[in-house]
């Protein structure tokens, strides 16, 4: 993934041609997933259009393993390592900061 497509992946709607189908299917549903609403008929149906089932679960699977790992560290304030605060920081996708202590 290019840095301009990092630097979209929070933008809705996303940008028109910018992702493959496929690609926005999974970025909707992460997103979603990721901000706990309802995972819509309409997005598991464009999930469906590019993926199996098995497929589908294993996306699954790995936003939900994500978001758990993300939140652990959020919860107990994990400092970051020196090449990890450098890679956060040249991340195009804006990465919010620690609340004060």
């Amino acid at each position: 993934m290019t840095d301009e497509e990092m630097s979209h992946l929070l933008d809705d709607p996303l940008p028109e041609g910018m992702f493959a189908p496929a690609e926005e299917a999974i970025i909707v549903f992460a997103r979603a997933s990721t901000w706990m609403q309802p995972i819509t008929d309409e997005m598991y149906k464009n999930l469906a259009e590019h993926f199996s089932t098995q497929q589908i679960m294993e996306i699954s699977f790995t936003v939900g393993l994500d978001q758990m790992i993300s939140r652990f560290h959020a919860a107990v304030r994990t400092d970051l390592d020196g090449v990890t605060a450098e890679a956060t920081n040249a991340c195009a996708v804006r990465i919010p900061g620690m609340p004060e202590a």
